[in-house]
């Protein structure tokens, strides 16, 4: 069986070599049959595009077989190639079996079209041609030929798909044509048994490292792994072991970033992963994010840890399968979500950090500053100038880091300043708005029972004003003024309307259903005349 050639020349090195003047005059003699030929040189033992080791992550076998290589003369029409045949295995001779062939890079062709025999079966097809400039071969010279094709190795024995996909777009489409190599970014192969993803890393060397890339794999659509590959260069298998079909849980993950639902269908599925542990894999979660592990799509049994808080990544966490608190999210990114209900454990890893993610603050500016500046603080620190930086198209973006993050903000134009606000920043960024004056709802506690029992937080409830002032239970979180006073700003819009609210501590302790009518200057509700109990 003959097998072709799977490689590149982007240059070819002559030793001791003295090249021809014309290139019609090489042509004329392989129309001649004379026999153009060159010795294929070993190049740090990573020359033959053929797997003959046990472990496929060592190099190619060196020895001459069988072989074919086809040459294209130019890069540009009319696309003259010459096909050569290994006459000596040993030597590594190569004779030109085929004269000038012509037309051959205009259609879709395939250089590796064989299925190699058992133990170097493989599937799918690799279709890397080599260039050159047919003026650079010698009669008899060594000539350096250098594999620039890499493989993925893996075995499955199931009846699904498998799709490859790598951070890099290195994998190649079985085809050429003159717009060159198509890229893609996956590839997907069917059947059972050894199998080998051929792959190009496109730059770099046999000696040189290109980069690294993350590799994951998917089984019918359902991702299974992901893992990062390093040192990615020409000339090289790299293996995956053994794939197995996943097999589904009656577990499944639930949180802010689907809406908390709970139906079948609506959850995340879990499958079946090593010692115990179920895993749901390359789940986007960012800090403003909160889940929990629920079991057969009923909140019968939902996984959550004792207390509340922020989890770290990659440390396992104790939890309880009833009356457990929502998992809150450490950092933005694509996450493996795993649980172990036996052992009642929790962990969740993060594969890929969003780490340069950018979210806008969107700046409703009524009062028509401009220039328009903004002030950020994050607690006590100030992440902007202390005099504000410069707001373009009422957008500001900031580092994603405060996602989830209540921040303080204020205006300012020139000699003008707003008053401070607060802005909780999500994912979709944040809104807020700019007004002349901020119109100020008021809240304080005047009674001496109140003041003992309430607390620190307030929140306020607000129906029918029919605006973004409108809330749902449990309501908005007004600001701690100190004083026993809790203030929220409200849009300029419901100046003159009646408003209907109620106030509470989130602990047992509200107002009743109450009403207050806007007035432009703000207003200040005092205990008695919220009716708080």
């Amino acid at each position: 069986m003959k097998k072709f050639f799977n490689l590149i020349l982007a240059a070819l090195v002559i030793i001791g070599a003295v090249a021809c003047s014309k290139n019609d005059q090489i042509v004329d003699q392989t129309q001649q049959g004379e026999g153009l030929s060159f010795y294929a040189k070993v190049v740090n033992d990573v020359t033959r595009a053929y797997i003959d080791n046990a472990d496929g992550d060592k190099t190619w076998n060196t020895v001459w077989e069988g072989d074919e290589v086809l040459v294209v003369e130019s890069a540009n029409p009319p696309y003259v190639s010459y096909k050569f045949t290994c006459a000596d295995k040993e030597t590594g001779k190569f004779v030109c079996a085929d004269a000038k062939v012509q037309g051959l890079i205009g259609e879709p062709v395939t250089i590796m079209n064989e299925d190699f025999d058992s133990p170097h079966s493989r599937s799918g097809k690799s279709a890397l041609l080599v260039w050159t400039n047919i003026q650079s071969f010698s009669v008899d010279q060594p000539i350096n030929l250098v594999s620039q094709t890499s493989f993925f190795r893996y075995t499955y024995n199931g009846a699904g798909k498998v799709t490859l996909s790598l951070s890099l777009e290195a994998f190649r489409e079985p085809r050429v044509d003159v717009s060159g190599y198509d890229q893609v970014n996956q590839i997907t192969f069917e059947g059972k048994g050894e199998t080998f993803v051929p792959f190009w890393p496109g730059t770099g060397s046999a000696e040189i490292s290109t980069t690294d890339a993350t590799l994951s794999y998917s089984i019918n659509g359902v991702k299974c792994k992901q893992t990062t590959i390093k040192n990615i260069c020409w000339g090289k298998v790299y293996n995956l072991g053994t794939l197995a079909d996943p097999v589904a849980t009656e577990f499944g993950v639930v949180g802010s970033f689907q809406g908390w639902d709970v139906a079948a269908g609506k959850t995340v599925t879990m499958y079946e992963d090593k010692d115990g542990w179920c895993v749901a894999r390359n789940i986007e979660l960012y800090k403003d994010d909160e889940i929990k592990i629920v079991k057969g799509n009923s909140w019968d049994v939902s996984y959550g840890p004792s207390a509340a808080g922020v989890l770290e990544v990659g440390v396992e966490h104790d939890v309880v399968s009833a009356g457990g608190q929502n998992i809150k999210v450490a950092k933005n990114g694509k996450f493996d979500v795993y649980i172990n209900p036996t052992t009642n454990k929790f962990k969740y890893e993060c594969v890929e950090e969003y780490t340069d993610l950018m979210v806008n603050i969107t700046i409703n500016n009524k009062a028509n500053w401009n220039p328009l500046y903004i002030i950020l603080k994050s607690g006590d620190t100030l992440l902007t100038a202390a005099s504000g930086n410069l707001v373009s198209g009422n957008k500001y973006a900031i580092s994603g880091d405060y996602i989830g993050s209540s921040l303080n903000y204020q205006f300012v134009s020139g000699s003008k300043k707003s008053e401070t606000a607060n802005v909780t920043i999500t994912k979709t960024g944040a809104t807020v708005m700019l007004e002349e004056t901020i119109i100020k709802l008021k809240v304080q506690l005047n009674t001496d029972n109140s003041k003992q029992w309430w607390g620190n937080t307030m929140k306020i409830h607000v129906w029918n004003t029919g605006t973004s002032f409108d809330t749902s239970w449990p309501g908005t979180e007004m600001t701690f003024e100190g004083n026993y006073t809790w203030s929220i700003n409200v849009p300029s819009e419901l100046v003159g309307k009646t408003i209907n609210y109620l106030v509470h501590n989130g602990n047992g302790w509200q107002s009743k259903d109450s009403t207050v009518t806007i007035s432009a200057k703000g207003n200040t509700i005092t205990g008695s005349s919220i009716n708080i109990n």
